[in-house]
């Protein structure tokens, strides 16, 4: 077997007129020379067969990260849509948050944020400081309304997202499983005695995550006998009315829906789990100790900035031709509202309530 010949960075300097310092700017896609110049070096490399030494790189890391004093590099991540004091209302995008800030300090890296509702800052001036700061890597959180596109430049940016919220630009994402979680959660409720399991969805159609919690929903209706289906009550129909007339009409044992649903089942009169088991959604809501799908936020946190940081081993900068997808392993987790259909507490044991009263919007970022 014959060796590919080495082309070095000198050779490729001389070929193309410039310093080798300018070749290896070039070549890591530094901003520092003109783009036009950039690519023309990349190019010429590229046609030279110029490849980059994996055992120099490695050594070249070490010798960065073993120098005593050494500045930490940072990673961006941008905050859409919420302001600061409304993170502290959205669980989701805390544990998203503290997931990217553990697996950075692992790899040495600070984090900071960058909030999109901040006075004066828009995705423009987002950019044009981190190219000021040399940052590279960047994480960006989903839109706490849902679907939504958004307006950043990645080239020369090692960028990745988490959950199904930016169809724009189309990014690598880390996401909770959806399907996963809804297939347990009715697994779940089966295996506790419910037959007649109905779902008030409350996301809009059109998302991601609409479509993978129906979809499991449906096929699960299929595989019952007939007499067992409840229709879906979806997102347009929700009112404290329909609600009503949804739960005399098709008589759930157990409903699967979000927190907001679980209030309303409330209001209407009705006594969880005493009259009705209940599955939430998404436990980062209220009530948080409710039975249903625990996201992991902080997991899928931690898995896109991983994307982020082997972007930057790999200097693969801008809009990927392929993005990739990482699921996180999310789970059905106990609680009280979904109790051994046997061992429901008879009604006059009622819990208290311990939904909060505070009046907070419901996230659909990692959802839709």
């Amino acid at each position: 077997m014959t060796d590919t010949p080495h082309v070095s960075m000198r050779e490729i300097a001389q070929a193309a007129g410039v310093s080798v310092s300018a070749v290896s700017l070039a070549l890591k896609n530094s901003t520092k020379i003109s783009a036009s110049r950039r690519d023309a070096i990349v190019a010429l490399a590229e046609r030279m067969g110029y490849r980059r030494d994996p055992r120099l790189t490695e050594l070249m890391e070490h010798l960065r990260t073993s120098r005593p004093h050494r500045s930490t590099s940072t990673i961006a991540l941008i905050i859409p849509e919420l302001t600061r004091e409304q993170l502290k209302d959205y669980p989701p995008v805390q544990g998203l948050i503290e997931g990217v800030q553990e697996i950075a300090a692992l790899a040495g890296f600070n984090v900071s944020l960058f909030y999109l509702s901040d006075p004066g800052i828009g995705t423009r001036r987002i950019r044009s400081i981190l190219l000021a700061r040399n940052i590279k890597g960047v994480v960006i959180a989903p839109f706490p309304s849902g679907v939504a596109r958004i307006d950043f430049d990645c080239t020369g940016l090692c960028v990745a997202t988490a959950g199904y919220s930016i169809v724009e630009p189309r990014l690598h994402r880390a996401c909770p499983n959806y399907l996963q979680m809804m297939d347990e959660l009715l697994a779940d409720s089966q295996a506790k005695g419910y037959k007649r399991i109905g779902l008030i969805m409350t996301y809009g159609e059109g998302g991601i995550g609409h479509k993978l919690f129906t979809s499991s929903f449906l096929f699960y209706q299929s595989k019952i006998p007939p007499e067992n289906r409840i229709q879906m009550l979806p997102k347009p129909m929700i009112s404290a009315a329909n609600v009503a007339e949804w739960f005399r009409s098709q008589k759930p044992d157990a409903i699967i829906s979000s927190g907001s649903v679980y209030s309303l089942l409330l209001s209407i009169g009705l006594h969880v789990p005493q009259d009705v088991a209940f599955a939430s959604i998404d436990v980062s809501e209220n009530p948080r100790d409710a039975a249903g799908a625990d996201h992991r936020y902080n997991l899928v946190g931690r898995e896109a900035v991983k994307q982020v940081l082997t972007l930057l081993n790999l200097n693969l900068t801008g809009i990927p031709e392929n993005p990739k997808t990482v699921l996180v392993d999310s789970h059905q987790r106990e609680g009280f509202t979904l109790p051994g259909k046997s061992l429901a507490p008879a009604r006059h044991k009622r819990r208290p309530k311990s939904v909060s009263t505070r009046s907070v919007p419901s996230f659909r970022g990692f959802l839709d």
